[in-house]
């Protein structure tokens, strides 16, 4: 039992997952080859219906059950997949056995038991607003009271210097430009100098440590857009494609 959370991206509209022991063919498998291949438990690909990233969490052997105020659906038919290697790899259907992989790299692998997988596919239905504030509120009990409110003043703080040091850049080469009094420059100065002393401070400060903290929490704390469920099983299965804009179980 385990899980496995994967940044994917793609630039044909497709994710899924496949042995990464596969021998590399001879150029990018795509439409009609890429549908063939997952016909045949080769790979369990996913029609996103659009470029770019999806966040992919994959349970092995463990079911998938969504945590409180998470709303996912199950989207087309369970199918099969064949992992014989016992690597896996998740990310852009344009990598798959493409001799030349440009989106995917070695942190998108990971073991299992060379087996055929039983798959469902769960889409997260939450977006916008809603998730981003669901995805704050618990990366901000990543901190206590304490360090969440040093933790803003710190990051106000710093917005404000850099807000003073850019006008005080922008006087000074107004000075310059408009041949002002030199009075004007002097000041312009001054006031820089006193930006960068409270920039200084600031990156002192525990701010950068805090900032980590939080976004690393805030990382964690966003909702897969794709989970996998995949549970071994004997074989062969018969395999195939998943469209995120089927309706829930299609």
């Amino acid at each position: 039992m385990a899980q496995h959370r994967i940044h994917a991206g793609t630039d044909i509209a497709c994710v899924g997952l496949w042995d990464a022991g596969l021998p590399s063919a001879e150029r990018s498998i795509e439409g009609k080859a890429l549908e063939a291949s997952a016909a045949r438990g080769e790979v369990l690909a996913i029609d996103t219906s659009a470029d770019g990233g999806y966040i992919l969490q994959i349970h092995v052997d463990e079911p998938f059950v969504p945590a409180p105020g998470q709303r996912f659906d199950t989207v087309g038919n369970e199918l099969g997949l064949h992992l014989g290697s016992g690597t896996a790899m998740a990310g852009g259907c344009e990598d798959f056995r493409n001799p030349r992989p440009q989106i995917t790299s070695a942190g998108d692998r990971f073991q299992v038991e060379p087996s055929w997988y039983r798959v469902r596919v769960h889409l997260n239905r939450m977006e916008g607003p809603e998730e981003e504030q669901r995805a704050h509120e618990e990366a901000a009990r990543a901190l206590s009271s304490e360090e969440l409110a040093r933790y803003h003043r710190l990051g106000k703080s710093l917005r404000t210097g850099w807000l003073i040091a850019v006008l005080s850049v922008a006087a000074l080469m107004a000075s310059v430009f408009f041949q002002a009094a030199r009075a004007l420059g002097v000041l312009g100065a001054l006031v820089a100098a006193a930006a960068g002393w409270s920039l200084l401070r600031i990156k002192r400060s525990d701010y950068v440590s805090l900032h980590l903290r939080y976004q690393r929490a805030l990382d964690a704390a966003y909702a897969p857009d794709i989970v996998l469920e995949l549970h071994q099983t004997t074989g062969p299965l018969s395999g195939g494609t998943v469209a995120l804009d089927d309706p829930p179980g299609a």
